[in-house]
């Protein structure tokens, strides 16, 4: 479906990126994305999807704005009480009104899922769901002063053949905006066809302040070797 004059103004240094392009922008505008979580980790996801110009947000989330929420990126200190996902829908309509923000449970099949947790086994869980629904998707768990950013192409090792486990502590705020960033980042490559190896995965860790990428690996007997 050719952009709109609306949509091709608003995201026309974009398309300019390398890589990117009219096709790939097309691509994300037809990307119906399930994002799980709308706490700290999620907020600067959400909106980074919103402006980047992917088509339809699916959140999810059953928590309520509590005290430690009330500062971040999705909602301010009148909102405590509320259902996160509200605040959050509120902030990606405000982020691109050209983006379709719907609760998750609307019967929208989802294209790809985001997750963005600091549980590390609700965050496994969800990505599960989402590798046997047959989805690409992308972890972003967020722990103390860091946390890792896990990429599933269909096909890839899993979140559990990937993930290191660790003790969980709530993470900072600084730690939690990286992470979401860089996990919509990685999203956003794969649904514009950025990626030259669509099917391998990696794992992206923030420790000390630095970066670190590696690709993953399946680990022996670990059933993700079936692709749905």
């Amino acid at each position: 479906m050719p952009l709109s004059d609306a949509e091709a103004a608003r995201w026309a240094r974009q398309v300019g990126l390398p890589g990117i392009g009219q096709d790939g922008l097309a691509r994300l505008r037809a990307a119906r994305v399930h994002v799980v979580g709308a706490g700290p980790v999620a907020g600067p996801a959400i909106l980074a999807l919103a402006q980047a110009g992917v088509g339809t947000l699916l959140l999810d989330d059953g928590e309520d704005v509590g005290p430690t929420d009330g500062c971040t990126w999705l909602a301010g200190p009148a909102q405590v009480g509320q259902p996160r996902v509200l605040a959050a829908m509120e902030a990606a309509r405000a982020a691109c009104a050209l983006a379709a923000v719907r609760f998750h449970a609307t019967g929208v099949r989802a294209t790809a899922t985001l997750v963005c947790l600091t549980s590390q086994g609700t965050a496994t869980q969800a990505a599960e769901r989402a590798r046997t629904a047959g989805l690409v998707h992308v972890v972003a768990l967020a722990s103390g002063e860091g946390g890792e950013v896990i990429t599933v192409p269909s096909g890839a090792p899993c979140v559990r053949c990937a993930s290191r486990p660790g003790a969980a502590t709530q993470p900072r705020g600084g730690a939690a905006a990286a992470l979401g960033n860089l996990g919509a980042l990685e999203l956003l490559l794969l649904l514009a066809g950025v990626v030259r190896e669509p099917s391998a995965g990696r794992r992206v860790e923030l420790k000390d302040g630095r970066l670190l990428a590696a690709p993953t690996a399946r680990r022996p007997g670990c059933d993700c070797a079936t692709v749905y």
